[in-house]
């Protein structure tokens, strides 16, 4: 691991759940609610899971190709309860407030839904620091997504970056050609995050400041 001398993005796009929202121990109650209707195992091992890529975990708990959609929807409507009680993790609106002075325009893609997410941000008081909030209902969707995302706002790729918490995130950013900022903080742990050659790992929300020119982070 080396160190970035200088990284200025102008377009920072977050994905929610693990990522702003401090979500993980709801996510598992929603899970334990859903599953058992489903068909679905239940978690034995989170530390397990937290070090197995995504689509390992939903192979875990029996989570199919074709029952994915409709996990997911069950998952997005249950979510939908309690979103205006979620927190954002310790730190991060003063760190998102320091990369909207910065400069930087931020936005959110998730496989949660946009009003899931609103709801959140609104009630954490951070909702008018993001310019867009996309709901993407596919779970292995999201590097189409930045795709269209960079050409809609005609965002050069060298621009753009994509900060998540789960190795899918990652997978998506070097996918879509962008940027690729993983946080220690989320579902997956660094060390399997770091694996996956993020262009920066970032362990504390105040490091997020290195995307928009700020100082300097370990780097994968």
């Amino acid at each position: 691991m080396g160190y970035n001398s200088r990284m200025n993005y102008p377009f920072i796009v977050f994905d929610f759940d693990g990522t702003l929202a401090d979500s993980m121990a709801e996510s598992i109650r929603i899970f334990q609610q859903i599953g058992p209707e489903l068909g679905l195992k239940p978690f034995t091992d989170l530390n397990a899971a937290r070090n197995m890529p995504t689509r390992k975990v939903l192979k875990e708990v029996g989570v199919t190709f074709w029952k994915l959609p409709k996990v997911v929807r069950a998952f997005q409507a249950a979510a939908a309860e309690r979103a205006h009680d979620l927190k954002l993790h310790p730190g991060l609106p003063d760190a998102l407030a320091d990369l909207h002075a910065r400069g930087a325009r931020l936005g959110v893609l998730s496989s949660n839904r946009e009003d899931n997410i609103r709801k959140c941000l609104a009630a954490n008081g951070v909702e008018h620091l993001f310019a867009f909030v996309i709901g993407h209902p596919h779970l292995f969707g999201k590097a189409r997504a930045l795709r269209r995302i960079r050409r809609r706002h005609k965002v050069e790729r060298t621009d753009m970056v994509y900060v998540g918490d789960e190795t899918r995130d990652v997978e998506a950013a070097h996918a879509a050609g962008v940027g690729a900022a993983a946080v220690g903080w989320g579902y997956h742990t660094a060390e399997l995050l770091g694996r996956l050659n993020p262009t920066v790992l970032v362990k504390e929300p105040p490091e997020l400041a290195v995307l928009a020119g700020g100082s300097q982070v370990a780097v994968a």
